[in-house]
């Protein structure tokens, strides 16, 4: 269940959402092999910093309910999740040549899990069907069992060739 709004005031367009997940498989919250029900929430902004170069902001918050009852159903020695999961996002994009290159930086970070996503990526159109992109995914956290924390050891780049027709 949810909802959203968005809008723009003095040349900042912004949004907020917000939703309900409910886990009607696990309405106790004491299976630990199903997600708890959440409140998720979401709050964004978008500007225009100058010619073709645009911020965008956004925090994430989610509230696990029946948290109680989650722990006790956790074994023991298996990590748990945190009550209250937050991330803040930031998407950097600049356009140049008569916007036929962008340079991309998104990054996303979790204050209580103390891990991140940066990825970087520069994009070229070639022509009106032809577009080349490179890019790369930096990992990192506190832990080896978070989110990207997880995934640390599996920084990549990547490139891409895109016809559209």
């Amino acid at each position: 269940y949810g909802a959203s709004v968005s809008g723009s005031v003095l040349d900042i367009v912004g949004n907020l959402e917000a939703g309900y997940y409910d886990s009607r498989n696990d309405r106790k919250g004491t299976d630990p092999t199903i997600e708890n029900s959440k409140y998720k929430f979401l709050t964004g902004i978008r500007k225009e910093l100058g010619t073709d170069l645009t911020l965008g902001l956004q925090y994430y918050i989610e509230l696990m309910d029946k948290y109680n009852e989650y722990k006790k159903s956790i074994p023991s020695g298996f990590p748990k999740n945190k009550r209250i999961q937050d991330y803040v996002t930031l998407r950097l994009t600049q356009m140049l040549f008569y916007q036929n290159l962008r340079l991309s930086l998104f990054g996303i970070f979790s204050s209580t899990d103390k891990d991140y996503l940066i990825n970087p990526d520069i994009s070229y159109k070639l022509s009106d069907e032809l577009s080349f992109t490179f890019g790369g995914n930096l990992f990192g956290g506190k832990t080896n069992y978070t989110q990207f924390g997880q995934l640390e050891k599996n920084d990549n780049i990547y490139t891409n060739l895109r016809y559209e027709f």
